[in-house]
C-alpha cells in the first residue's frame, strides 16, 4: 500500500480550514500526519524531510498552515509525477509602485525567464502544466526526489548575493535544485489551494480602482 507522509510546518497556528483540510485526509489510511513547529521554515522542511527518509513514505504531502487544499491532492498521487504544486494566489499590489492596471494577485506556478534571469507567472492556467518553478504552500513530491543523493542535504536552503541579501527564496531555489538533477516540475490548477492572509481593505479597494479606472 502507497503510504504518505502529510505535513504542516507551523509555528503552532492553525487556520481552521487548514484543521478542516486535515481532518478529511487522516481518513484515508495511507495517511501519517505531522504538525512539526520547528523554526525558522527552512529548518522546518529540512527536518521533515528527515522525518520523510527514515519512515518507508512513498511520497510527500506538504502544506503551510495558511494554505489548506480545496481539493485532495491525493488524488495526484496516480499521476506519478516527481513534483507537483497546488497553486496558490498570492497578493502582491503596492499602491507606491504599481503600474497602472497590473495585477493585484498572481499564481504562485512559475516560468523562468532567461531575460531578466527572473520567474513569471505560467500561463496557460489550466489542468495539469509542466512549469519550472512552485511555491512551497502546497505540494506533493515523491519519494525519488529525496533519495537523490544531491537532494538529500538542505534542498529548500535559500540563495543569497554576497551583501547577505536573498536571490532566491527557499521555494524557487529548491525546484532549481530539483531541475538541475533532472526531476520534472508541475503545477495542477485544477487542485488550487486557499491562502488566508490578513488585508487591509483600503488597499483592495485601491487595487480595483487600479484595474479599471
Amino acid at each position: 500500500m502507497t503510504k504518505v507522509l502529510v505535513s504542516v510546518p507551523t509555528t503552532g497556528w492553525l487556520h481552521k480550514q487548514t484543521v478542516f483540510a486535515l481532518l478529511r485526509l487522516q481518513k484515508d489510511e495511507r495517511v501519517h500526519i505531522i504538525i512539526p513547529t520547528h523554526n525558522p521554515y527552512e529548518h522546518n522542511l529540512h527536518r521533515i524531510v528527515g522525518d520523510f527518509l527514515v519512515g518507508d513514505y512513498d511520497f510527500w504531502l506538504s502544506f503551510d498552515d495558511d494554505n489548506p487544499p480545496r481539493r485532495n491532492p491525493l488524488e495526484l498521487i496516480e499521476l506519478n509525477k516527481d513534483i507537483i504544486g497546488c497553486p496558490t494566489p498570492i497578493w502582491y499590489f503596492d499602491e507606491k509602485t504599481v503600474k497602472r492596471g497590473e495585477r493585484p494577485v498572481y499564481w504562485n506556478a512559475y516560468d523562468y525567464n532567461v531575460i531578466g534571469d527572473a520567474y513569471r507567472p505560467h500561463t496557460p492556467m489550466d489542468g495539469l502544466q509542466r512549469v519550472d518553478a512552485i511555491g512551497t504552500g502546497c505540494f506533493l513530491i515523491a519519494r525519488r526526489v529525496f533519495e537523490n543523493a544531491r537532494m538529500k542535504n538542505a534542498p529548500f536552503m535559500r540563495q543569497w548575493t554576497s551583501e547577505g541579501y536573498v536571490e532566491r527564496g527557499n521555494d524557487i531555489a529548491f525546484c532549481e535544485r530539483a531541475r538541475a538533477c533532472g526531476f520534472e516540475i508541475y503545477a495542477h490548477y485544477d487542485y488550487p489551494a486557499m491562502h488566508i492572509k490578513e488585508l487591509e481593505i483600503g488597499s483592495v479597494v485601491a487595487a480595483f480602482r487600479n484595474l479599471y479606472e
